[in-house]
Parts: structure tokens; C-alpha cells; sequence
């Protein structure tokens, strides 16, 4: 097949339980780490860890419900295909749009600012000085390109890059504890004697960005051999296991910097752990913690590259965006959805590059264009989850009943509740300018998807009621807490 021609499906299913594994952790724990904790302290402060505490029981129940439909389901369009086929058709399709601008905003987008920075900290580090949108751009080619040819090999490297890089992070947490920080080991970090509950509840919604994109793993369903079993393995493991690694660090990172620092500091630093590492290690852990950063956000970049990517192919097979997006390589990757999302990562560094919104709350320009960015993300695609936590009280209903359909029925409930109270605290009190921007250009983002949804169900009506029918759909689905298991797979050592 030639470069650039259309297709209606994507590579042969030859990826194992590892490989969706290993796209779940490219979420990066240790980008998330160094780089995302500063957002949650941003509103939450000390209570920090309090925060990622009910982050993590969230996007655990988040990870269960999504594994609901993944054992059902199977396709490229993941969000959009459960939505579709556990709700309504429009619902999917609306939802779709949600999730594929969230995508852009937070993994598109909003990313390839922080790896610039990030790159250029490291860089720094080691007196090499080169221009912050340089390296988001580098960082956005290598992304895209690697998407290009397939993420087979990318995605194993990512397993063995993430086992590497998590040990500076233990060295650092166990360090800190050991001595005891600023003032000595505490539980306080984990009540609000020095915040609020709407500070906490504002932390959660930066708090479950942690995990944003955990779900990528499922956008691999059509390319995966057993996509009804390896996804949520991977969905549910790789939080739970991302979820402890947070709690240890952000409480190491709170007792670290103090009441004051995890307030100020731990929020104005491009490399707040870094600074950590320097204080209670040396320069040399400090090298360390800003190599692994910079490295694991490039595997972020590539996760959301992969996922976005192909929710605007499916979407594009479906006859619901322009036929461009259709189109594949020929390495069986979505050429057009690749494109996209190239667009949207220059977009973004361009903007920036040129923003002086963060000379109005003291932070650097691209760090506040970042934290916009990834606001308006997750306002997105947090909405795209409290909808698949309430389609899945169908799923739930229908298939269980007793004891077992109630506790399923609490962790819908969990993960509806995850998002609710994610907005809540960003809502209330009502954020000052520039912090607004967030959920103004989220709202804004809302209307244009309402917009486009209203044209297809008026000029394509057919083409909505036919959404993701290249999904796979998996009948007779044992319980799910029976079969989730990591088990051999043909071609994979015992």
C-alpha cells in the first residue's frame, strides 16, 4: 500500500498485555512526578498528598469502569467506541469530540511546552543552553515520527525506561523521610490543618491529571491479540501501581519543601524535585531526577500522540471528520490523525512562546501557558470520564445483581464523583484571571464539539447511528475480577 492511502483498519494484531501495559505507564509517573505535582500544590499546598490521596482511589475506580467496557469492546476509538455502544450513539460521537480536543489541549498540546522546558532545565544542568521552544519542537517530531513508524518498539522501551528512571525517584523519597524534611515526618499533609477541603478538591482535578491518559492503552484495542483481557490489565494495574509511586513521592515532596515551600516554591520551579534533590542528595541526584523527567515526558508525548492520533482516525473512518484523517501509513499508523496532531503541538509551542500571562502570577511565561493548557485538558477529558462512570450503572445493572452488583455500583458512583468534585473545587471559589482561562476556553471548546455534533445529526444523521461499528464487541464477558490476571501469552516468555 502507498504512503498516505486510505485504509479502514490499522496494523495486524500483534501487540501482547506488555505492550498495553507499557502504553498505560507512558503516562509517565516520573514526568507526572517532577512536573504535574507542582500543579496540585499550586491550589492544594501542603495537603498535596491529601489531594493525590482521593486522586488515586478516583482514577482506580475511573480505571475499573473503563475496563467494564473494555472487556467488551474493542477499536481504535476507545472513549468514543464505549460511549457509543455503552450509552447512545450521539452520546459517543459528542463525547468523542470532548475527548479528542482534551487530548489536543492537555497531550497534543499543553505537553510539548513542558518538554521544551523540562529539556531545557536538563540541559542547563549540564551548561548547555538551547532555547525552550527548540526542544518542545525536537521533542513533538520524535513523538510523531515514532507514532509514524509504529509503537511496538517505542512501547517497550518505555517499560524498561520506566523501571530505570523510578530509581533517582526512590532515592530522593526515601532520603527526604530519612531525614525528616523541613520539620520532621507528619501526618498533617494528609488533613487540611494548612489548606482547605475546596483547595483539596481543586487538587484532585490536577491530582487525576496524574493519570490522564492511562486510559491510552485501550486506543491500542485493534491492534492489540487479545484486546479483551490485556486492556484492563493494564487499565487497572498501571494506576494502582502509578497511584503508590505518587503518594510516596508528593509525601516526601510536601515534608520536603514545608508548609511554606510546598505552597511557593514546589509550584514556581520548572524542576521542583530536581531542587529537592539538590538539597538533600546533591547536584549529582538533582542531574539525575532531571534526566528522567525530561526522558519520561517524551514517552507522554508519544502516549497521547498514539491515542489522539487514532481517535481522529476512527472517527474519520466513521465518516464524522474530513476524509484526510483517514488516511494511513505505511507502517498501518494514522497518517492524517498524526498530522493533527502536529498542528496542534506547533500551535501550542507558538503560543507559548509569545503569552506574558504568566508575568501576572509571577510564574514563567511557558510554565503558565502549561498550566492553562492542561487545565482546559482536563476539565475536557475529566467530563469524558464522569460520562463513561455513568453509562457504566447500565453496564452494571443488566449484568450483576446482589452483593456484587452493589459494590460496582458504589465504584460507578466513585468515579462519577472523582470528576464532580474535581470541578467543584475549581469552580468554588470562582478562579481570578488568568486562572480562569482554563475553564473559559474548556467551555468555549464544549460549544464548538455541540456545534460540530449538531451539524453531523442534521446533515449526517445516518452517519451517527452507525458510529463505531468497527469495534469489536466481545459477548458472554465473564466477571471481570475473575479474569482480570496476567497470564502467558504465545510469544512472550513464560
Amino acid at each position: 500500500m502507498s504512503e498516505g492511502s486510505a485504509q479502514g483498519h490499522l496494523g495486524e494484531r500483534r501487540l501482547t498485555t506488555i505492550h498495553a501495559v507499557g502504553q498505560s505507564l507512558a503516562i509517565g509517573p516520573m514526568f507526572s512526578a517532577g512536573l504535574l505535582t507542582g500543579l496540585v500544590a499550586s491550589v492544594a499546598g501542603y495537603s498535596t498528598p491529601l489531594s493525590v490521596l482521593l486522586g488515586t482511589v478516583g482514577a482506580i475506580c475511573l480505571g475499573y469502569v473503563i475496563s467494564l467496557f473494555a472487556r467488551r469492546f474493542a477499536g481504535a476509538g476507545a472513549m468514543y467506541e464505549y460511549l457509543v455502544h455503552g450509552a447512545h450513539p450521539g452520546v459517543g460521537v459528542f463525547g468523542a469530540g470532548i475527548y479528542g480536543l482534551g487530548i489536543l489541549f492537555l497531550g497534543g498540546g499543553g505537553v510539548f511546552i513542558a518538554n521544551g522546558f523540562l529539556a531545557q532545565a536538563f540541559l542547563a544542568d549540564i551548561h548547555v543552553s538551547i532555547t525552550w521552544w527548540i526542544l518542545g519542537i525536537v521533542v513533538l517530531l520524535i513523538a510523531v515520527g515514532l507514532n509514524h513508524v509504529g509503537v511496538r518498539v517505542a512501547v517497550q522501551g518505555v517499560l524498561v525506561l520506566a523501571g530505570i528512571s523510578m530509581i533517582p525517584f526512590l532515592i530522593l523519597a526515601v532520603t527526604i523521610i530519612a531525614k525528616g524534611g523541613a520539620a520532621g515526618n507528619t501526618l498533617a499533609v494528609f488533613g487540611t490543618g494548612h489548606s482547605s477541603w475546596n483547595s483539596v478538591f481543586h487538587g484532585i482535578l490536577f491530582a487525576v491529571t496524574l493519570f490522564i491518559g492511562f486510559e491510552a492503552a485501550a486506543s491500542l484495542g485493534e491492534e492489540a491479540r487479545e484486546p479483551h483481557r490485556a486492556i484492563p490489565v493494564a487499565l487497572i494495574g498501571s494506576v494502582a501501581l502509578a497511584g503508590l509511586f505518587y503518594l510516596l513521592v508528593t509525601y516526601a515532596g510536601a515534608i520536603g519543601f514545608g508548609v511554606k515551600g510546598a505552597a511557593t516554591a514546589w509550584v514556581a520551579d520548572p524542576s521542583p524535585m530536581g531542587a529537592l534533590a539538590q538539597q538533600y542528595d546533591g547536584h549529582w541526584l538533582s542531574v539525575l531526577i532531571d534526566l528522567v523527567v525530561m526522558l519520561d515526558s517524551i514517552s507522554v508525548a508519544l502516549a497521547f500522540t498514539v491515542a489522539g492520533s487514532r481517535v481522529f482516525f476512527a472517527l474519520g473512518r466513521d465518516g464524522l471528520l474530513p476524509s484526510f484523517t483517514t488516511r494511513v501509513s505505511t507502517h498501518d499508523t494514522p497518517l492524517g490523525g498524526n498530522l493533527i496532531i502536529l498542528g496542534a503541538g506547533l500551535l501550542a509551542v507558538l503560543l507559548g512562546g509569545i503569552t506574558t500571562l504568566g508575568d501576572l502570577v509571577k510564574l514563567p511565561n511557558n510554565i503558565e501557558a502549561f498550566q492553562i493548557s492542561a487545565g482546559v485538558g482536563s476539565f475536557l477529558i475529566e467530563a469524558v470520564y464522569a460520562m463513561l462512570a455513568l453509562a457504566a450503572f447500565r453496564i452494571v445493572w443488566r449484568d450483576w445483581s446482589g452483593g456484587a452488583r452493589l459494590w460496582r455500583l458504589a465504584v460507578a458512583v466513585v468515579g462519577v464523583a472523582t470528576p464532580v468534585l474535581a470541578y467543584y473545587g475549581s469552580l468554588h471559589p470562582f478562579p481570578p484571571y488568568p486562572g480562569d482561562l482554563s475553564l473559559i476556553i474548556a467551555g468555549g471548546s464544549a460549544v464548538v464539539v455541540l456545534a460540530w455534533f449538531l451539524y453531523l445529526r442534521s446533515a449526517h444523521p445516518e452517519r451517527i447511528a452507525a458510529a463505531a461499528r468497527h469495534a469489536e464487541q466481545h459477548h458472554g464477558v465473564p466477571p471481570l475480577d475473575e479474569s482480570l490476571s496476567f497470564h502467558h501469552e504465545p510469544g512472550l516468555p513464560a
